[in-house]
């Protein structure tokens, strides 16, 4: 398994993670539930060269094989306000009229956004490499704490997280997704 930064050929494969690992929310980002479109609408905020929670810059991706098994979205969760941005001026656009978006992570943790694996690379490790490395990028900034959020919805994902550390220290709600907040000391 080759664990690294992600490039702009990535993008695709990137844009079908997030919306594997954000099925409930992505339809608010991208305005369709069509998976193609959802695909293509991602893909401009991965790519776009106004940094944003999805930029190719915060992705980390994982290669079986030469084909990208997973991908994973971290940043500084004291980045998020300035990140979403671009979202929050896309939503607003159709319509939302939102003055902030929901601010996800903990102050001052690294926060870790956004995995998803291929099904059929699961339960090899994919996962847990991403992990690492993002938590390792938190480290090299100076982060003692990782944060995310997990859907209830979930619990297999849940169950990865606190395989390697995580801990639940609440419980929140997001639209109409309800969520664990987790976090990790580095």
């Amino acid at each position: 398994m080759n664990v690294r930064p992600a490039t702009p050929a990535d993008s695709r494969a990137i844009a079908g993670f997030i919306a594997m690992a954000e099925s409930e929310m992505v339809h608010h980002f991208t305005g369709t539930t069509d998976p193609d479109a959802s695909k293509t609408a991602l893909e401009k905020f991965i790519l776009s060269p106004t940094p944003n929670r999805y930029s190719i810059a915060n992705n980390i991706v994982a290669e079986i094989g030469g084909e990208v098994a997973g991908s994973i979205i971290s940043f500084p969760a004291d980045d998020q306000p300035a990140l979403d941005t671009i979202l929050l001026a896309y939503l607003n656009a159709r319509g939302y009229g939102l003055k902030e978006l929901f601010f996800e992570g903990e102050k001052g943790t690294y926060y870790l956004s956004t995995m998803g694996v291929e099904p059929k690379f699961r339960g090899q490790g994919v996962g847990t490499a991403l992990m690492a490395a993002a938590e390792q990028k938190g480290r090299d900034l100076g982060y003692a704490l990782v944060s995310l959020l997990v859907s209830k919805g979930k619990p297999r994902a849940r169950t990865l997280y606190e395989r390697v550390g995580f801990e639940v220290v609440e419980e929140t709600q997001i639209a109409d997704v309800e969520y664990y907040r987790m976090h990790k000391p580095l």
